[in-house]
């Protein structure tokens, strides 16, 4: 195995480790940008309209210092539970379904902050906190901002090459050159001069790598959908994280007791127990 126990060969990588910049980088830069965007309307609006008694209680100065905070520990707790639960979960339920059970777990220790707060700013608990009012406020709260942001951040991320909704092609922007309708539709997901015949997928995180004969190119998308968008490619899954094309599969070894498909672009790519029997049924072997 080389590269530190991934499966590519000496050069099938080059895009994500030589680049500076590399696009992994680029999708957490973007993703960050918009989410900074929307965490600053957020304080704005929240501060302006002074929810919870801080309109009463406080001035504009002290209300903007409270939902600085607020909106900020909120968010970081809304990302650390709707985030997981989505990759976790994604497949096996519905996304909305992981965003708004992921909102109401992060209400929790939000609700929290919420009080802390109150006896920083105010000196006293919240009065709305012994009715758990403070709580269906705060809940509702992450049910709002959780669904603004799946929706308009996460989703196009995810779903769409990479581009928030706004950042999509405007009208009138001219049309791609026609796809070859034989082609997979996976290969329409990566730059025109690294669509070629394609050889194997891995898994990385939430982003799916697709080598061709011509390259590589790391694509944000779930590693099921991405099996689903092979077309008519002949190829098997070997491997909870990689997928081989027929053609690509030179031989298979066994090295100090696991079994190994070597492809024909050098990388080495790992055959976990599952899968192995499929190959040798499918005479791959």
């Amino acid at each position: 195995m080389t590269n530190g126990g991934y499966a590519n060969g000496p050069d099938t990588s080059r895009t994500v480790r030589e680049t500076p910049f590399t696009l992994r980088e680029w999708f957490v830069w973007r993703r960050l940008r918009w989410h900074l965007a929307l965490l600053a309307a957020a304080i704005f609006f929240l501060g302006y309209l002074g929810p919870f008694g801080t309109y009463l209680r406080m001035p504009l100065g002290e209300r903007m210092a409270y939902w600085v905070i607020a909106v900020a520990g909120n968010w970081s707790f809304a990302l650390a539970c709707i985030l997981p639960a989505v990759a976790r979960l994604s497949g096996r339920i519905p996304d909305i379904a992981c965003v708004l059970g992921g909102s109401l777990a992060a209400a929790v220790p939000g609700t929290l902050l919420i009080s802390a707060l109150g006896i920083l700013f105010s000196g006293a608990l919240p009065e709305t906190l012994g009715t758990g009012e403070l709580f269906l406020g705060n809940a509702l709260i992450h049910l709002v901002i959780g669904l603004i942001v799946w929706g308009t951040v996460e989703l196009p991320m995810r779903y769409g090459g990479g581009a928030p909704f706004s950042e999509l092609p405007a009208a009138g922007t001219p049309d791609r050159p026609a796809a070859d309708p034989s082609a997979p539709p996976l290969l329409e997901r990566l730059p025109a001069a690294q669509r070629g015949r394609l050889l194997h997928l891995q898994m990385r995180d939430h982003y799916v790598e697709i080598f061709t004969d011509r390259g590589s190119d790391l694509v944000l998308m779930r590693f099921g959908d991405a099996l689903k968008e092979l077309g008519g490619t002949e190829g098997m899954q070997v491997h909870r994280s990689h997928w081989i094309a027929r053609a690509a599969l030179k031989k298979v070894s066994r090295r100090a007791g696991r079994t190994v498909a070597h492809l024909a672009n050098g990388a080495e790519v790992p055959v976990s127990r599952r899968y192995a029997r499929a190959l040798r049924e499918a005479n791959w072997v």
